[in-house]
């Protein structure tokens, strides 16, 4: 498989590498844990500032991860 791709799920969607995720879903974009609910961090204006809040293995909210879904699969290999 080329670099710049990576497996989704079990059922083998494609992603690249340079899918956009819209400034709006990055703003609503919730993360769930034993403590709570958290929207994703260093998000301003629709942008993401810095990429910390991404470093490790956090759980999407069903909604999130529903959304997220969508958007790969539109931008995906036909």
């Amino acid at each position: 498989m080329p670099a710049d791709l990576v497996r989704y799920r079990a059922s083998g969607v494609s992603l690249k590498f340079d899918t956009v995720v819209p400034g709006d879903l990055l703003e609503r974009l919730t993360f769930t844990s034993r403590r709570g609910e958290r929207l994703l961090k260093y998000v301003e204006g629709g942008r993401l500032i810095r990429s910390v809040s991404l470093q490790g293995i956090y759980r999407l909210t069903a909604d999130s991860a529903g959304e997220l879904d969508q958007l790969v699969r539109h931008d995906g290999p036909s």
